[in-house]
């Protein structure tokens, strides 16, 4: 217990996670609220189809069926993914707010159903609390993982392993061979330098990058900055720096932590690019620390 005390990357790191939670609450907030209305809205449509049919003056109350069928599927769905938290399906639930917002426009402005007045008053106030819901849960996915008070995003991940810190230490510390554990990373190379001031080239595919090592503390954490400012680095991040640390838990079990901090290019990527890279780049860290279990235990 002392040794997490005393130990300042970890105690960043936990912070960092109440950071990110925060900042993903702010999403899950508004898909909850989103999720609360849209099915009271789709069972109110299937209770009343018969009514809402007199009012907007057609035949039958089937159509009215339909839309608060697949409404109320549509409600469902965001339960599931108030659970799962996933970034990325997230911003799938904004993406056919947002269809379904300009698809009502259309229909509200060009008239091509034979409908009263009314009708088209009542789609209209339907699309007030979808226009909140769009905004709320945009900015929730924009301020996602954000440190508070920065630009700058952060993502941990950690995984306990059956060694003692020496052994684990030895294993993620050999950062010549890093592209023998990464699944994202073709090749590694020591180009220069050893511990603190190494510089070692990666690559994937047609794409590479440099690195340098920023910090080494033997049997403790190392750190790399990568120079996005190359011309020709192939990512959209503006900075990004990762840090490997070992947290001793008992003489037979260790923590390994990984904590990347990077920034976007360009603000709106923070919502559009991010949940996508978030999905794909939680896959490799997984994996990843697959493969270093496997070599330690």
């Amino acid at each position: 217990m002392a040794q997490n005390i005393n130990n300042p990357f970890l105690f960043r790191s936990k912070f960092a996670i109440k950071i990110k939670l925060k900042h993903m609450n702010t999403s899950q907030k508004a898909t909850r609220l989103n999720a609360i209305s849209t099915l009271a809205s789709g069972l109110g449509i299937l209770g009343f189809h018969n009514y809402l049919a007199t009012i907007f003056e057609l035949e039958n109350g089937t159509p009215f069926l339909v839309v608060g069928g697949v409404i109320t599927f549509f409600a469902l769905t965001m339960f599931v993914e108030l659970k799962k938290q996933r970034a990325l399906a997230l911003l799938w639930i904004v993406i056919q707010d947002l269809l379904f917002f300009l698809a009502s426009i259309y229909v509200i402005i060009m008239r091509p159903f034979e409908i009263s007045n009314t009708g088209y008053l009542l789609m209209g106030l339907f699309l007030i609390p979808i226009v909140f819901f769009i905004i709320y849960q945009s900015i929730g996915l924009f301020r996602m993982d954000f440190i508070q008070g920065t630009k700058v995003k952060m993502m941990s991940f950690k995984r306990i392993v059956k060694a003692n810190k020496t052994e684990v230490w030895k294993i993620i510390s050999d950062v010549g061979n890093y592209h023998k554990v990464a699944p994202n990373i073709d090749g590694s190379k020591i180009i220069s330098g050893e511990k603190q001031g190494l510089v070692r080239s990666c690559s994937h595919g047609k794409d590479s990058w440099t690195e340098t090592c920023s910090l080494w503390e033997d049997e403790k954490q190392y750190a790399f900055i990568v120079n996005t400012k190359a011309p020709d680095y192939p990512y959209p991040l503006k900075t990004l720096n990762g840090n490997w640390s070992v947290n001793e838990i008992s003489s037979h079990s260790t923590e390994i932590i990984m904590t990347f901090k990077f920034e976007y290019k360009k603000p709106i990527q923070n919502m559009l690019i991010h949940p996508i890279m978030k999905h794909q780049f939680t896959k490799v860290c997984k994996e990843l620390m697959d493969n270093w279990q496997k070599m330690i235990e």
